[in-house]
């Protein structure tokens, strides 16, 4: 991988923002931001291979019991959001008021073309042109860990008004602007093992997270499972009772409690967590469906739905393109007209 991925380098430029942040005197990386603006960042968690529907349109499967769903196992959230009580439901309190469930639909079977299909678009990079949309500095995406981007999609994708991928594996390549004791703080507060340097595992992950955030990184990816195969971790066939599915959650679950409860009492910051993977599940089976529904969590998100997944898992016939998705989480983010997807179909689900 020649360029543009920049590997082990100065990736992080904090530049005045950091500096700033210094000069008053230890206040911090939580800090407020530059002038007091707020700044914005999309975190994409990408659940490679496809999660089953039952962690966020869990309503769907009530009636048939599949994947394990029953009324003992799900939260009720408002505006008919129906999750998973042991994954989603679990989350901080800031997240599930401000939580969306986002059906798409792109008719492709293939894991390679519906990953290409959500984060590619005539063979540009989606996850480039949102960063290359952000304000001032933020115009940066960083691709974190060791399981980089989900195979089939292209590494090398054209730049978008200079913007290329940054690939944060070792801790080096998140400290190098970072005071030794705040960097050491976030990764004690997410149990990071001390000594470790490959960001490897889920808690090094969201550690990374944190950290590019407060950097002013504008669009973070990280795949967080590090259980099942590694290039198609939620590929769950078989698994109607959903045990499977909710074996690979379960572990990302606690990191991600401690990531939202954090990230979203930063002052002046708004931070848009999308939840995603290239479809959900179908019965029987849990085969692949032509598209699924994407979990969206931000301080301007008003929590509800596009409507639920039918009850094999598909999702509503009236589920709007992956591209719409895009869009929403522009909208959540308040970019306005900076971003190239165009108008946003569900301004009904912000605040």
């Amino acid at each position: 991988m020649n360029d543009p991925i920049i590997t082990r380098r100065t990736v992080l430029k904090a530049g005045a923002t950091l500096a700033g942040a210094f000069a008053l005197g230890g206040l911090g990386l939580r800090a407020k931001t530059r002038g007091g603006r707020e700044r914005p960042t999309l975190v994409v968690l990408w659940l490679n291979g496809g999660p089953a529907g039952l962690f966020n349109s869990a309503d769907s499967f009530l009636s048939n019991g599949a994947y394990g769903v029953t009324a003992d196992n799900v939260r009720v959230l408002a505006n008919g959001v129906c999750v998973d009580a042991g994954s989603l439901g679990a989350l901080p309190e800031s997240a599930l008021t401000h939580m969306a469930s986002i059906g798409f639909r792109h008719g492709r079977y293939p894991h390679t073309e519906a990953r290409t299909a959500m984060l590619e678009k005539n063979s540009h990079s989606l996850l480039l042109q949102m960063a290359a949309a952000m304000p001032g500095g933020a115009a940066r995406c960083a691709i974190v860990n060791s399981l980089g981007l989900p195979v089939g999609v292209a590494t090398t994708p054209p730049a978008e008004r200079g913007t290329v991928f940054e690939r944060i594996v070792q801790f080096e390549d998140v400290n190098r602007h970072f005071p030794a004791a705040e960097f050491d703080n976030i990764r004690h507060a997410y149990g990071v093992v001390t000594g470790s340097t490959t960001i490897d595992n889920q808690r090094a992950t969201f550690a990374s997270i944190e950290s590019l955030i407060l950097a002013d990184v504008g669009v973070i990816f990280a795949q967080p499972a590090y259980t099942g195969r590694p290039d198609r971790q939620f590929d769950t066939h078989h698994d109607d009772a959903g045990t499977l599915a909710r074996d690979i959650m379960t572990p990302i679950t606690p990191s991600l409690i401690t990531f939202l409860d954090r990230v979203m009492a930063l002052p002046e910051r708004n931070v848009v967590t999308l939840l995603v993977g290239e479809f959900s599940r179908t019965l029987p089976g849990a085969d692949h469906a032509p598209g699924g529904t994407a979990t969206v969590i931000g301080k301007y998100v008003k929590t509800g739905t596009t409507g639920r997944q039918l009850p094999d898992g598909s999702p509503p016939e009236h589920a709007a393109s992956p591209e719409a998705l895009w869009a929403y989480a522009a909208a959540a983010l308040r970019l306005g007209g900076a971003a190239p997807f165009g108008r946003n179909p569900h301004p009904e689900l912000l605040v």
